[in-house]
């Protein structure tokens, strides 16, 4: 028999899953996105150490190195001044989303996925037999047109997915970002402000090719405060005014909510698994969520994977292994993320970038930096 499964989404977290499945026999895989491959995203776009580590692994390290653009180093301020340039042997890159979620997708497709693009997911579909393992069994997914029998459903659907929903710790970020040419003093290191415009998150400049530039912020949207847009605007008049003088802004500016945690929970219902976003496995100090999404995406692919190759119904109790794996693999980043948050709210940040000519404070700052510049 041939066992089918549903991967709702093709982002990072969708594609990663579908490539890990590809490595058990009897399961048909289809993938399904809301919108036509390529679509806009809107995310710094850095593949960080350990993301391109994880892509070797998943045999595509070498297609995504080829596309992206090389960074060297990393240029973090504080509230004011021009900060300290920190510069590592780590191998980091930047890949216009767009760009990346779209070759995993045609990779995936390569490797005998089925990828339905331009198709949203309406809802699951499930039975309601008795007995406590077997309650609201998968039985399919409804679009907008058909509705599809499946053994089991990958939920990839991202921050605004509704397929996961659940009561878990931390809180949603919100991101505005635009594209640029032409920003004076860009460079091949990505540049990160803590400005107060939007502390204790930051705001960015990220180069993608030689002469373009990705700017955005990060932030929380506090009911009596700026919204998103006016904290942009604060941001770039603040810390970019002078360097925005002549640049081109290459297109309209976009957003997206980021949803974070610091603990993997409610990950798994019966038959249906969360990964990425969807199940709020973003950085809640960083917003990084490409690694997070591949990695949770990569192990959702290992539980579900054996469970339908051996003909048996992924019931709760055999993919409760998998919230124990990714708070394995993601716990101590995702806790980490939040010490860091709740560190920013200090003046700690300021002091340290006041020393940063001393080897311990430098040395301090690449540590707790290494990955705030990767995604």
């Amino acid at each position: 028999m041939t066992e089918r499964i549903a991967i709702i989404g093709a982002g990072p977290a969708g594609s990663a899953t579908a490539l890990g499945l590809e490595r058990y026999s009897g399961i048909e895989t289809i993938m399904f996105e809301r919108y036509s491959m390529p679509r806009r995203k809107a995310c710094g776009s850095g593949l960080s150490p350990w993301t391109l580590k994880l892509l070797d692994r998943m045999g595509v390290g070498r297609k995504v190195r080829k596309q992206a653009y090389p960074i060297d180093g990393a240029r973090i301020a504080g509230k004011d001044g021009e900060g300290v340039e920190l510069r590592g042997e780590h191998e980091t890159a930047i890949l216009l989303r767009r760009d990346f979620d779209h070759l995993l997708a045609r990779e995936a497709a390569s490797r005998g996925v089925e990828l339905r693009d331009g198709v949203r997911v309406k809802n699951v579909v499930r039975d309601d037999p008795p007995g406590p393992d077997t309650r609201g069994a998968v039985r399919g997914i409804r679009t907008g047109t058909d509705e599809i029998e499946v053994d089991g459903v990958v939920d990839c659907s991202g921050a605004n997915g509704t397929f996961s929903r659940a009561d878990r710790p931390g809180r949603t970020l919100h991101t505005l970002m635009g594209w640029y040419e032409g920003v004076q003093d860009a460079s091949d290191v990505v540049e990160v402000f803590f400005d107060a415009s939007v502390k204790p998150h930051y705001g960015w400049i990220f180069p993608e090719t030689d002469k373009r530039v990705n700017i955005g912020i990060c932030c929380s949207a506090d009911a009596d405060g700026p919204n998103v847009r006016e904290r942009y605007e604060q941001f770039l008049d603040r810390r970019l005014r002078d360097r925005l003088k002549g640049a081109d802004q290459l297109d309209r500016l976009v957003g997206h909510p980021v949803k974070t945690s610091y603990w993997a929970t409610d990950l798994v219902q019966n038959g249906t698994i969360a990964a990425g976003e969807a199940g709020h496995l973003a950085d809640m100090a960083t917003a990084e969520g490409i690694y997070h999404a591949l990695l949770s995406g990569w192990t959702a692919a290992d539980v579900m994977g054996p469970i339908l190759e051996r003909g048996e119904r992924p019931t709760p109790s055999r993919l409760a292994p998998y919230t124990g794996r990714v708070r394995q693999k993601l716990g101590m980043r995702l806790a980490g993320g939040r010490a860091l948050m709740e560190s920013l709210r200090t003046p700690m940040m300021d002091m340290l970038l006041q020393f940063r000519s001393s080897p311990p404070a430098r040395a301090l700052l690449t540590k707790a930096f290494a990955g705030l510049y990767h995604g």
